[in-house]
């Protein structure tokens, strides 16, 4: 009963790790995208942003982002979503 609790507890560390990996790499990936978008759109983006970007840890806030990147009229309004 004990190893079948241990391998319960291992497994579910596991798990957690594949999960926190998966999430850490869907941020990047969001990331990488908006700063694709605001590349295209308007040229170099200032290291500052990507600075910004890179600190960001909410995948959900970076969906937004992603979106106000394609939509925004200026770098100055999207900085203004930061």
């Amino acid at each position: 009963m004990v190893m079948t609790l241990q391998k319960g507890i291992i497994r579910e560390g596991y798990d957690l790790g594949i999960a926190e990996g998966e999430t850490r790499g869907e941020l990047k990936a969001r990331i990488n995208d908006t700063l694709d978008i605001l590349r295209n759109r308007f040229g170099n983006v200032p290291q500052y942003l990507v600075e910004a970007l890179h600190e960001r840890t909410d995948t959900i806030a970076m969906r937004s982002l992603i979106i106000t990147a394609a939509t925004c009229k200026t770098l100055d309004e999207f900085e203004s979503e930061l």
